[in-house]
């Protein structure tokens, strides 16, 4: 089982993180990357205030897109918003 999921819901957060952690971790798409001062990569991102500031910290950062709207059917290799490419094909280094 993974320890997170690419849809942007509760059941996809990371297992690790406690109930208020939990509560404070937020699914960053390209949209909110830009819009987000601090969020610097789409993914699990966690927010933490600390005094007056607050700080975005990326726990799963994640490929452009994967936090998007195509992600519901990521396996669906016949969308043409999804690249050719299936969650457990192995791609090269390269």
């Amino acid at each position: 089982m993974a320890l997170w999921g690419l849809l942007d819901n509760e059941a996809s957060k990371p297992k690790y993180l406690n109930t208020a952690d939990k509560a404070e971790c937020y699914g960053a798409d390209t949209a909110e990357v830009g819009a987000t001062a601090g969020v610097n990569s789409e993914g699990w991102v966690l927010r933490k205030v600390v005094g007056s500031r607050t700080q975005f910290e990326t726990l799963v950062a994640m490929s452009s897109g994967t936090m998007g709207a195509d992600v519901a059917d990521f396996d669906d290799d016949s969308d043409v918003g999804t690249p050719d490419v299936d969650d457990d094909t192995v791609l090269s280094d390269s």
